[in-house]
């Protein structure tokens, strides 16, 4: 978290991020992600969305100044408006879930 007085940012407010990707053959990659101020928010937010087949590869992760790969690569497809928002908004005041598909064929 944030020194006290200073105003949190989107890596340091405590939300938690869901992702999951899929890559086929013939099918390109789709990549799911959701914000949310919990993890068990987060998850359930992607989990709406996607069908039951894609449950069992998603993963939850907080989301803190020095986020590992798989989490850093994530949060670059959120956009930096909705990260400024992020920080400045309480934990449970709204989520964000984002869907991208790329047909690599």
């Amino acid at each position: 978290m944030a020194r006290p007085g200073t105003p949190p940012t989107f890596l340091t407010a405590g939300w938690y991020i869901s992702f999951m990707n899929y890559a086929a053959t013939g099918e390109g990659l789709t990549s799911c992600l959701a914000v949310a101020g919990s993890a068990h928010a987060a998850e359930q937010r992607l989990k709406e969305r996607l069908p039951e087949y894609f449950h069992r590869g998603i993963l939850t992760k907080s989301i803190c100044p020095n986020p590992d790969v798989d989490v850093s690569t994530m949060i670059e497809w959120i956009p930096a408006a909705a990260q400024r928002l992020f920080g400045q908004v309480p934990l449970f005041a709204g989520h964000y879930f984002t869907e991208l598909h790329y047909n690599l064929s």
